[in-house]
């Protein structure tokens, strides 16, 4: 006989899967997902069985943290295609900031470092890989979970000397 608990796992597990596949931003916060889930206790099972039938098609749900907030980002192999590769170094760049001086990267101070290029962190900004936060105090740069989902296979080995070897090598 059938364990009607395990039908109803199963369908929220697809139903998670479509939401997922048909969100434009390809994220949602965990607490939407734990709300969905009507807070079951099994939560974790339930995200590994969604992450695991989205791995069997080709794609990578990645847990990431942002403004105190967690959120699952889906994403896939390879680059993605609304990026050049000057997208990608930029990138890279601010997470190696972020990562030596801190999460609070000054919109103004990064706008002089990166003048030269600063219509590519426009696009990345209007793209939600980068994200302005202002307020009355501050007017900050933040890496969105999607920008950290872009480069998940290679953030941990970001840091900000390697990038800077990397530059002078190429000039």
């Amino acid at each position: 006989m059938n364990n009607p608990n395990i039908n109803n796992i199963d369908n929220l597990v697809k139903k998670l899967c479509k939401i997922f596949l048909i969100n434009e931003k390809k994220m949602i916060r965990e607490r939407d997902l734990i709300e969905m889930c009507l807070n079951l206790e099994n939560f974790d099972n339930i995200i590994k069985k969604v992450h695991n039938n989205l791995n069997n098609i080709g794609f990578e749900l990645v847990k990431t943290s942002f403004l105190e907030e967690k959120y699952y980002i889906l994403t896939t192999e390879g680059k993605e295609k609304s990026l050049s590769p000057i997208h990608y170094g930029i990138l890279a760049l601010i997470i190696a900031l972020n990562n030596e001086i801190g999460e609070n990267l000054n919109y103004f101070e990064l706008k002089n470092i990166l003048k030269d290029v600063w219509e590519n962190v426009e696009y990345l900004i209007k793209n939600n890989y980068l994200t302005q936060i202002k307020s009355r105090d501050h007017h900050l740069i933040k890496i969105t979970p999607i920008g950290k989902g872009v480069l998940k296979n290679i953030i941990s080995e970001i840091n900000l000397k390697k990038i800077l070897e990397i530059f002078e090598k190429t000039n």
